[in-house]
C-alpha cells in the first residue's frame, strides 16, 4: 500500500517553526509520510529533522514555496535568480533529509496570472523550461524527483492542466521530472479527472499525488471519486505517497471551516484513504 502522508500546513501556516512537533503529531496518528513546506530555510537544522523523521519511520516530501519575487519564469533576471538559488538549495536540503520529491508550481511564483501575446508567453515558458533543467539535474544528484503541479486558473496562467504539465516535463527532457497531481486543482481544471490521472500514470510521469477534496477539506468530506482515483494509482503501479495537503485557517485556499479541530480533520482523511486503499480492486 502507498504511504499516506500529510502536509504540515494542516496544523500551522509556518510549521518550520517546530517541524519536530508536527512530525510527532503525524507519526502518532499513524501517517507514514510527511510533506514539509519549504519556508524558512535558514532557521532549521535539516539533519536533525531528517534523522527524527527516519526514527519515526516516516518518509519525507517537500513542497516548494514561491512567493512574489521568486519566479523562475519571470522576465526579470533578479526574480529568476532568486528562484534558482532557492530551488537549488531545496534540492540540497532534500539530499540531507533523504526526501523523495520536491513538488509544487515550481515554474512560477507569486500567484502570477496574466494574458500575454504569443511571443511573450513562449518566452515565459522557455524561461521556466531552461531554469528547471538545471534544478532537475541538481534534484537528480540529491536523489529527488521534481513534481510539476498544475494549479487552477485563479493562481496561475502557466500550467493549469495535466496536458500542459506533461508538455513542460517533456520540454525539460530529464527523466526525474514528472507531475504532482492534486485532486483539488484537477477538480477545477480537468474535464475528466480520472482520465487526466490515467494519462499521467500510464506514462510513468506521476511523481507525487495530493489527495484533497473539492472543498479543500479532508478526503471523505466532499465529492471526489476516491474509488476511481485509487484504482488508477493501483492499476498503473504508482509507488509514491498519497499526501493530504490541507490548510489551517489563513493558509492559501483554506476553507472558512478550517478553524475546526485540525487533528480530527487529519484523522478523517487518513481513515478515508486507508479504507479505499484496502478495499479498491482493479
Amino acid at each position: 500500500m502507498n504511504r499516506i502522508g500529510i502536509n504540515l500546513w494542516n496544523w500551522s501556516n509556518d510549521p518550520s517553526e517546530d517541524y519536530i512537533k508536527w512530525i510527532t503529531r503525524a507519526a502518532d496518528m499513524g501517517f507514514r509520510a510527511v510533506e514539509l513546506p519549504m519556508l524558512n530555510l535558514d532557521s532549521v537544522c535539516w539533519e536533525t529533522v531528517g534523522e527524527y523523521a527516519r526514527s519515526r519511520k516516516l518518509e519525507i516530501t517537500m513542497c516548494a514555496s514561491l512567493p512574489a519575487g521568486r519566479d523562475i519564469s519571470s522576465f526579470k533576471e533578479e526574480e529568476r535568480e532568486n528562484a534558482r538559488k532557492y530551488l537549488l538549495r531545496c534540492c540540497r536540503i532534500g539530499g540531507v533529509l533523504g526526501a523523495t520529491v520536491l513538488a509544487g508550481p515550481i515554474y512560477s511564483g507569486g500567484g502570477k496570472r496574466h494574458a500575454l501575446p504569443k511571443e511573450q508567453k513562449e518566452r515565459e515558458w522557455d524561461y521556466a523550461v531552461c531554469g528547471l533543467r538545471e534544478i532537475a539535474l541538481e534534484a537528480e544528484a540529491n536523489g529527488l524527483k521534481l513534481g510539476i503541479e498544475p494549479i487552477n486558473r485563479y493562481r496561475t496562467s502557466i500550467v493549469n492542466t495535466v496536458d500542459q504539465g506533461l508538455k513542460m516535463a517533456a520540454d525539460i527532457g530529464i527523466g526525474n521530472v514528472g507531475l504532482l497531481y492534486d485532486t483539488y486543482q484537477a477538480n477545477i481544471e480537468e474535464a475528466d479527472m480520472a482520465d487526466a490521472l490515467r494519462r499521467v500514470t500510464e506514462q510513468g510521469k506521476l511523481a507525487h499525488f495530493h489527495a484533497c477534496e473539492n472543498n479543500r477539506e479532508a478526503p471523505g468530506r466532499g465529492h471526489i471519486d476516491w474509488e476511481s482515483m485509487i484504482a488508477i494509482l493501483k492499476r498503473y503501479g504508482y509507488e509514491g505517497h498519497c499526501t493530504m495537503e490541507l490548510f489551517c485557517q489563513g493558509g492559501l485556499d483554506a476553507s472558512w471551516q478550517s478553524a475546526g479541530d485540525r487533528d480530527e480533520e487529519a484523522r478523517q482523511g487518513l481513515k478515508c484513504l486507508t479504507s479505499y486503499m484496502k478495499e479498491t480492486v482493479l
